[in-house]
């Protein structure tokens, strides 16, 4: 009842500013329109102005734009406290015209020292205090755009994909998207201001007629980290719905946005000069410098459709993989996509299963790619072609596939049915010297009243390798189906999946093959919203069998969360796994603790713990062992321009057979520091040290950015490894080489590189 009261107050006080009286609709009629539109009924709109002369975006609020400006002041609380009036108050300003779209925030503080800023690096603000904007710009409930700002004006945006999985909470956006839009802020006496201006180049949206206006899904959030994360939202949200995109408001009335196409150019120039140390003489050899050049095209086919092209593009990764232990693993390990390219558009590409269905990574050296990503109606679209030069560098001129390249094509299409449900496919084709590589997939995902979803997924392969003399081919196939329920207190969810033995795509990822497995879990979660905010248990079953109808794998498993006033969370689980491995049958007892306190700006602390039973994957003597692994990271923020991220991982394996001997003990210890010199320039280094390959890893890297296109990077790269572990200790005469023998750290790898690129856009 207290939510439904304050959702009327605010229903009226938003559509009393920047609208005619006259054009607003009765409490009926709109719940209606709601309905009609997916939308939980009773949504607040907004109209805003348009404004002749555009604000200055320099945080200051001072602009005669401002003053005409539609103004929110009526924010109730997400979290913690569903649906409570906002313990702060806030003034968002909002403005267009036919180029931008203008947000203003007053950001208010009635204790400043609360208050969460840093200087930091596009995207790199998530720990802040911040101002966000979401844009359903189909308002289709599929997708929407996420722009934010921080007191020190530091941007950063993102995708929220429907199909990323369903949250009640405020859901993560994907980062790798990069858009081009301006933002300023400043740190004032009762909190800050901040200025934001998004260009609708940057946006896909439906094309319009000429007057008429167009309708946006919309939200504003406002994160107050330092009050038990308390978020702070202009369209009421409820615990009850657990759709972050069907509680979205609507922002409505824009008219005469421009049509012109956005075109982009962005050229980017590298050079780099790489030493290694050759483990035959023990000298260490400098090579030349390489520099290279490559360009990027965009353009907008449509306001909704982006057509992506690059010669010669630089993947060189700026960013490195997260560190993962890759001791005693008997599957391979995933990592992420980092690049550029790949990124625009990733989420129309992106489907979720047992399997990765597209994994960019496979494609290591392309000279060319095109790539045609968007919207029509209501299908998204996503075509890749790339041209990889990577399969074809051999060493052996003689070799099947020298000098040849792989070509990949990936097509994507998916159409909206209603909120946040679509049904799609894919295909997929890799060939490279005869060989090749096909997948093709349907999939869709249906949403059932206001808590429940349905999906599926189903896909075959066909394959042959380029080495297969009687040009034999392999097909595989995989069916996954799920239900799951979401809601405030009760959720479970329970799913089935079949991978074929032969089920291979070398445009993507597959972890283990050869399984039908059946798993589910269940939870109920209590909302005291008191010193303990909310608490509950959960437990999870599954079973795993090979297509001979043997069981591989057992897993049961329960354990609770507790979330904590202060921003103190902990948590506890104990498992029972049965595995199968070479034949036999392993029984694994593990227990697992987990907590984080992250109560003021200057530092943050994780940390998570298991023990028990563990088996060694060794095919000749596997083994139950007793392992220990655990992982500790603390955020380090002296001051507001440095940060520091400390980070401890460790897994340890002992024999009970044998004394308890130790079989390993890997430690990573790993340290990413930050200092913002300027809000375009910084330096940051990592440093990291693993006992499992005795190796020392140093990284410097200074970043001029202009925008989030244009940029420029200098960058150090030193390698050492403890010399006894570097190739072999003996000569080329097979006698031992004094100089590999030694306990002293060699270095084995050396890089010094430059890249800048530069945005030109029309």
């Amino acid at each position: 009842m207290r939510l439904a009261a304050v959702c009327g107050v605010v229903m009226c006080a938003c559509l009393g500013v920047g609208a005619r009286p006259a054009e607003a609709q009765s409490a009926t009629e709109a719940a209606a329109t709601d309905v009609s539109l997916g939308l939980s009924p009773g949504r607040p709109r907004v109209r805003p102005v348009r404004v002749d002369a555009p604000p200055v975006i320099d945080g200051r609020l001072d602009d005669e734009a401002w003053q005409t400006a539609t103004v929110l002041t009526e924010f109730l609380q997400q979290s913690p406290l569903d649906g409570a009036p906002a313990t702060e108050p806030t003034e968002v300003y909002i403005a267009y015209d036919s180029d931008h779209l203008y947000f203003g925030f007053a950001v208010h503080y009635s204790d400043p020292s609360i208050m969460r800023a840093n200087r930091v690096d596009r995207d790199r603000a998530p720990q802040d205090d911040l101002m966000t904007v979401y844009l359903d710009t189909f308002l289709d409930q599929q997708r929407s755009y996420d722009f934010d700002v921080n007191g020190y004006g530091v941007q950063g945006d993102g995708i929220i994909d429907a199909g990323g999985g369903r949250s009640q909470a405020i859901p993560f956006a994907d980062r790798s998207w990069d858009a081009l839009f301006e933002t300023a802020g400043q740190i004032v006496e009762d909190g800050y201001r901040a200025e934001m201006a998004i260009p609708f180049k940057s946006l896909r949206y439906p094309r319009r007629d000429a007057g008429e206006p167009h309708q946006w899904g919309f939200q504003i959030v406002r994160e107050i980290k330092g009050k038990d994360q308390e978020n702070d939202v202009w369209a009421p949200m409820s615990r009850d719905e657990p759709s972050f995109l069907a509680q979205m408001g609507l922002i409505e009335g824009m008219t005469g946005l421009s049509t012109s196409r956005n075109l982009e150019f962005l050229p980017t120039f590298t050079a780099i000069k790489f030493g290694a140390l050759d483990e035959t003489t023990g000298t260490f050899e400098t090579g030349d410098t390489d520099p290279d050049a490559g360009l990027n095209v965009k353009y907008g086919v449509t306001s909704n459709l982006i057509a992506d092209f690059t010669v010669n593009p630089d993947f060189s990764q700026i960013e490195s993989d997260r560190p993962q232990i890759e001791v005693n693993r008997r599957f391979p390990l995933f990592f992420s996509e980092l690049r550029p390219f790949f990124l625009e558009g990733a989420e129309i590409f992106s489907v979720r299963g047992p399997v990765t269905f597209v994994h960019t990574r496979t494609i290591v050296d392309p000279r060319v790619g095109a790539k045609l990503s968007g919207k029509a109606g209501n299908t998204a679209l996503g075509v890749l072609f790339a041209d990889d030069e990577a399969p074809g560098n051999l060493d052996d001129a003689g070799a099947l596939g020298f000098g040849k390249t792989a070509k990949t094509f990936i097509g994507r299409v998916k159409h909206d049915l209603y909120t946040e449900s679509h049904i799609g496919g894919m295909f997929t084709n890799r060939e490279f010297a005869g060989a090749y590589s096909r997948l093709g997939m349907f999939d869709g995902d249906f949403r059932l009243g206001s808590t429940h979803t349905l999906g599926y997924r189903v896909a075959g392969t066909q394959r042959r390798d380029a080495d297969d003399a009687e040009g034999g081919e392999t097909t595989g196939y995989l069916w996954d189906v799920d239900f799951r329920k979401q809601g405030r207190n009760l959720s479970y969810f329970v799913a089935s999946f079949a991978l074929s033995p032969d089920f291979e795509t070398d445009s993507g990822f597959v972890r283990r093959q050869d399984q039908k497995r059946t798993f589910g879990n269940i939870g109920y979660r209590w909302w005291p919203e008191s010193w303990l905010i909310s608490w509950g248990p959960e437990f999870g079953y599954g079973r795993l069998f090979d297509f001979d109808g043997v069981l591989q794998d057992e897993n049961t498993s329960g354990g609770v969360d507790l979330e904590f006033a202060k921003n103190i969370s902990v948590g506890a689980s104990a498992s029972r796994d049965l595995e199968r491995f070479e034949g036999i049958d392993f029984v694994q007892n593990r227990i697992k603790l987990n907590g984080r306190i992250n109560t003021n700006r200057a530092f943050q602390l994780g940390a998570g713990f298991n023990t028990g039973d563990q088996l060694f994957f060794d095919v000749d003597n596997p083994f139950l062992g007793r392992g220990i692994g655990g992982n500790i990271n603390a955020t380090l923020r002296p001051v507001s321009r440095f940060q520091s991220r400390l980070s401890f991982d460790v897994s340890r394996l002992t024999d009970p057979r044998n004394d308890d001997v130790e079989v390993f003990n890997v430690k990573i210890v790993r340290a990413q520091s930050t200092y913002q010199f300027t809000d375009r320039l910084l330096l940051r280094n990592i440093t990291e040290f693993n006992t499992f390959d005795d190796t020392i890893d140093l990284n410097l890297l200074f970043t001029y950015r202009v925008n989030a296109g244009t940029v420029f990077y200098g960058g150090y790269d030193d390698h050492y490894q403890q010399a006894d572990r570097v190739g072999n200790d003996l000569d080329a005469d097979g006698i031992d080489d004094p100089f590999l023998l030694t306990q002293d750290y060699r270095r084995t790898n050396r890089a010094v590189f430059m890249k800048v690129q530069y945005l030109f856009r029309y």
